[in-house]
């Protein structure tokens, strides 16, 4: 597997995976389960969104929309 994106905390991962996952990329996020260890405390860096090779063009087009903020909310003003 091939690391696409180092999450910044535990909530922006899981979103993404999520976003990933939508489009049938199977994900694994390596160091997830270190949340569990630290209780409360939120793990930052540490977290990594790994995909299978084949995958890895389609997941980084992802992970760039993300960042680029094609998935925000617009806000109603």
């Amino acid at each position: 597997m091939i690391s696409v994106y180092r999450g910044s905390d535990y909530f922006e991962a899981q979103l993404l995976r999520d976003l990933i996952e939508q489009d049938g990329v199977q994900v694994f996020l390596h160091g997830a389960s270190l949340q569990g260890g630290l209780g409360e405390i939120a793990v930052m860096g540490h977290l990594s969104i790994m995909v299978n090779e084949v995958d890895q063009a389609n997941a980084l087009d992802i992970v760039t929309a993300y960042e680029r903020g094609d998935f925000a909310l617009e806000s109603e003003e």
